[in-house]
């Protein structure tokens, strides 16, 4: 469903959002409460306003991305919040791998933007207890988004980096897709890789959320990267 408009581009929300919002709340809120017991049941509301400052973050991430696509004379037709975060949906006339990749780069660079405000201001203003908290969580949460959309490989912002190269060098925008789909599967690869060798070594303990996430992002990930390599062997194929 559509809730808010923002710089004119419709929003819109699917359930899937609300569920994400409401495993936070149930995840974060008795971790606030170890925290500030003196809070009580408020916890659960201060977890609320993790899921809010992560709404914000992706949010700002996908309105970046209608701007810069708006820039170049893109039509936004919507943004969507989901639970793998966001996709903006835009056409793209004339584009150019320069283009291309100005768009896609927009978004983690908001949120890195965002990020170092949060990190001067904390400093700056000297915050303490809940603020603090909310505050460091804000600079953390778009940190990560920022930094992990910029790896290169499709569906992720960094992707682009990938399908621009390889785009500029041919002049064939569908082999430069099927070059970052690929490389969205080699980067799912390191990403389990990783994530294996730290739980087998045993060097830090890894929480039973975090394996779970990075597979479920993973999954994601190979999805996207997947259906990426898909439609562009199609393309080529019909093109010859």
């Amino acid at each position: 469903m559509t809730l808010i408009r923002v710089a004119g581009v419709p929003v819109r929300f699917r359930a899937s959002w609300f569920l994400i919002s409401a495993a936070i709340v149930a995840l974060f809120g008795p971790q606030v409460q170890r925290i500030f017991p003196e809070l009580g049941a408020l916890a659960y509301l201060v977890a609320l306003g993790y899921a809010v400052l992560l709404m914000v973050s992706v949010l700002a991430h996908e309105l970046a991305h209608a701007l810069a696509a708006r820039s170049f004379g893109w039509p936004t037709t919507e943004i969507e919040l989901n639970l793998w975060g966001g996709h903006t949906e835009f056409l793209a006339h004339r584009a150019t791998p320069a283009k291309s990749l100005a768009v896609s780069l927009a978004g983690p660079a908001a949120n890195l933007v965002i990020a170092g405000l949060g990190f001067y201001l904390s400093g700056a203003l000297e915050l303490t207890g809940v603020t603090a908290m909310l505050v460091q969580v804000t600079v953390l949460v778009n940190f990560f988004v920022g930094i992990f959309n910029l790896l290169p490989g499709l569906p992720l912002d960094g992707g682009r980096i990938v399908e621009s190269a390889v785009w500029a060098a041919t002049g064939n925008q569908d082999r430069g897709m099927r070059a970052a789909g690929w490389a969205g599967r080699v980067v799912v690869v390191l990403l389990l890789a990783g994530l294996a060798a730290v739980v087998i070594s045993g060097a830090r303990e890894v929480s039973l959320v975090v394996v779970v996430v990075t597979v479920m992002v993973s999954f994601f990930l190979w999805q996207g990267a997947s259906e990426t390599v898909r439609v562009a062997n199609a393309r080529l194929g019909r093109a010859r």
